[in-house]
Protein backbone atom coordinates (compact mmCIF):
# COMPACT_ATOMS: atom_id res chain seq x y z
CA UNK A 1 0.00 0.00 0.00
CA UNK A 2 2.85 2.39 0.87
CA UNK A 3 4.57 1.69 -2.47
CA UNK A 4 1.34 2.47 -4.33
CA UNK A 5 1.03 5.77 -2.44
CA UNK A 6 4.66 6.70 -3.22
CA UNK A 7 4.17 5.83 -6.90
CA UNK A 8 1.04 7.95 -7.05
CA UNK A 9 2.81 10.86 -5.36
CA UNK A 10 5.73 10.57 -7.83
CA UNK A 11 3.40 10.54 -10.83
CA UNK A 12 1.48 13.58 -9.52
CA UNK A 13 4.76 15.43 -8.86
CA UNK A 14 6.07 14.67 -12.35
CA UNK A 15 2.74 15.69 -13.87
CA UNK A 16 2.77 18.97 -11.92
CA UNK A 17 6.32 19.63 -13.05
CA UNK A 18 5.20 19.11 -16.66
CA UNK A 19 2.29 21.50 -16.22
CA UNK A 20 4.52 24.15 -14.63
CA UNK A 21 7.08 23.79 -17.43
CA UNK A 22 4.34 24.03 -20.07
CA UNK A 23 2.90 27.14 -18.37
CA UNK A 24 6.32 28.81 -18.29
CA UNK A 25 6.79 28.08 -22.00
CA UNK A 26 3.31 29.43 -22.78
CA UNK A 27 4.03 32.62 -20.82
CA UNK A 28 7.32 33.08 -22.67
CA UNK A 29 5.62 32.58 -26.02
CA UNK A 30 2.89 35.06 -25.06
CA UNK A 31 5.55 37.57 -24.01
CA UNK A 32 7.34 37.17 -27.36
CA UNK A 33 4.07 37.71 -29.23
CA UNK A 34 3.27 40.78 -27.13
CA UNK A 35 6.73 42.28 -27.62
CA UNK A 36 6.53 41.59 -31.35
CA UNK A 37 3.15 43.32 -31.60
CA UNK A 38 4.30 46.39 -29.70
CA UNK A 39 7.51 46.50 -31.75
CA UNK A 40 5.43 46.31 -34.95
CA UNK A 41 3.28 49.22 -33.82
CA UNK A 42 6.32 51.33 -32.93
CA UNK A 43 8.08 50.55 -36.23
CA UNK A 44 4.94 51.36 -38.23
CA UNK A 45 4.58 54.68 -36.43
CA UNK A 46 8.23 55.62 -36.89
CA UNK A 47 8.38 54.61 -40.56
CA UNK A 48 5.14 56.36 -41.48
CA UNK A 49 3.57 53.09 -42.69
CA UNK A 50 0.93 53.26 -39.97
CA UNK A 51 -2.56 52.22 -41.01
CA UNK A 52 -5.59 51.19 -39.02
CA UNK A 53 -5.46 47.77 -40.70
CA UNK A 54 -1.88 47.17 -39.53
CA UNK A 55 -2.93 48.26 -36.05
CA UNK A 56 -5.79 45.74 -36.16
CA UNK A 57 -3.28 43.01 -36.95
CA UNK A 58 -1.23 44.00 -33.91
CA UNK A 59 -4.35 44.15 -31.73
CA UNK A 60 -5.14 40.61 -32.87
CA UNK A 61 -1.67 39.49 -31.79
CA UNK A 62 -2.04 41.19 -28.41
CA UNK A 63 -5.42 39.54 -27.80
CA UNK A 64 -3.97 36.20 -28.88
CA UNK A 65 -1.06 36.62 -26.45
CA UNK A 66 -3.56 37.34 -23.66
CA UNK A 67 -5.45 34.16 -24.59
CA UNK A 68 -2.19 32.17 -24.40
CA UNK A 69 -1.49 33.63 -20.94
CA UNK A 70 -5.02 32.70 -19.84
CA UNK A 71 -4.55 29.14 -21.08
CA UNK A 72 -1.34 28.91 -19.02
CA UNK A 73 -3.10 30.41 -15.99
CA UNK A 74 -6.00 27.99 -16.38
CA UNK A 75 -3.65 25.00 -16.52
CA UNK A 76 -1.67 26.23 -13.52
CA UNK A 77 -4.75 26.91 -11.39
CA UNK A 78 -6.75 23.85 -12.35
CA UNK A 79 -4.02 21.22 -12.64
CA UNK A 80 -1.33 22.29 -10.18
CA UNK A 81 -2.63 24.63 -7.49
CA UNK A 82 -6.18 23.34 -6.95
CA UNK A 83 -5.51 19.80 -5.85
CA UNK A 84 -9.05 19.32 -4.56
CA UNK A 85 -10.70 19.83 -7.95
CA UNK A 86 -12.79 16.70 -7.50
CA UNK A 87 -14.26 18.08 -4.26
CA UNK A 88 -15.15 21.51 -5.63
CA UNK A 89 -18.76 22.51 -6.15
CA UNK A 90 -20.00 22.11 -9.75
CA UNK A 91 -20.83 25.84 -9.90
CA UNK A 92 -17.18 26.79 -9.40
CA UNK A 93 -16.01 24.33 -12.08
CA UNK A 94 -18.67 25.65 -14.47
CA UNK A 95 -17.59 29.24 -13.91
CA UNK A 96 -13.92 28.39 -14.49
CA UNK A 97 -14.66 26.42 -17.65
CA UNK A 98 -16.97 29.16 -18.93
CA UNK A 99 -14.33 31.84 -18.37
CA UNK A 100 -11.83 29.75 -20.31
CA UNK A 101 -14.33 29.21 -23.14
CA UNK A 102 -15.10 32.95 -23.32
CA UNK A 103 -11.38 33.68 -23.73
CA UNK A 104 -11.27 31.32 -26.69
CA UNK A 105 -14.47 32.78 -28.14
CA UNK A 106 -13.07 36.32 -27.87
CA UNK A 107 -9.87 35.38 -29.66
CA UNK A 108 -11.80 33.51 -32.36
CA UNK A 109 -14.21 36.42 -32.86
CA UNK A 110 -11.42 38.95 -33.12
CA UNK A 111 -9.55 36.80 -35.62
CA UNK A 112 -12.70 36.45 -37.73
CA UNK A 113 -13.24 40.19 -37.66
CA UNK A 114 -9.65 41.00 -38.64
CA UNK A 115 -9.72 38.40 -41.43
CA UNK A 116 -13.02 39.74 -42.74
CA UNK A 117 -11.66 43.28 -42.93
CA UNK A 118 -8.42 42.17 -44.61
CA UNK A 119 -10.15 40.01 -47.19
CA UNK A 120 -12.77 42.67 -47.90
CA UNK A 121 -9.94 45.10 -48.72
CA UNK A 122 -8.16 42.73 -51.11
CA UNK A 123 -10.57 40.30 -52.75
CA UNK A 124 -14.22 40.22 -51.75
CA UNK A 125 -14.72 36.91 -53.57
CA UNK A 126 -12.65 35.23 -50.82
CA UNK A 127 -14.96 36.44 -48.02
CA UNK A 128 -16.46 32.99 -47.34
CA UNK A 129 -13.62 31.78 -45.09
CA UNK A 130 -13.50 34.82 -42.75
CA UNK A 131 -17.27 34.94 -42.48
CA UNK A 132 -17.31 31.23 -41.65
CA UNK A 133 -14.80 31.92 -38.84
CA UNK A 134 -17.19 34.54 -37.48
CA UNK A 135 -20.14 32.14 -37.77
CA UNK A 136 -18.22 29.44 -35.93
CA UNK A 137 -17.40 31.97 -33.20
CA UNK A 138 -21.10 32.81 -32.92
CA UNK A 139 -22.04 29.12 -32.73
CA UNK A 140 -19.33 28.62 -30.11
CA UNK A 141 -20.75 31.46 -28.00
CA UNK A 142 -24.27 30.03 -28.38
CA UNK A 143 -22.87 26.66 -27.27
CA UNK A 144 -21.39 28.29 -24.17
CA UNK A 145 -24.80 29.76 -23.39
CA UNK A 146 -26.53 26.41 -23.83
CA UNK A 147 -23.90 24.78 -21.60
CA UNK A 148 -24.46 27.46 -18.94
CA UNK A 149 -28.25 27.06 -19.08
CA UNK A 150 -28.21 23.25 -18.96
CA UNK A 151 -25.60 23.14 -16.24
CA UNK A 152 -27.39 25.73 -14.09
CA UNK A 153 -30.66 23.78 -14.50
CA UNK A 154 -28.94 20.56 -13.44
CA UNK A 155 -27.44 22.30 -10.39
CA UNK A 156 -30.90 23.56 -9.31
CA UNK A 157 -32.37 20.06 -9.59
CA UNK A 158 -29.46 18.46 -7.72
Amino acid sequence: MKMKKNTTRTIVTLSNFGYVAACIVLYLIALCILISAVYGIIMDLLSGNYTVYKLLDEVGLIVFSMAVVDVGKYLMLEEVIRKDSLNRPPEQSRKTLTKFAIIIASALSLEGLVLTIEVAKRDITQILYPVSVLLVAILYIIGIGVYQKLNASAEKKG
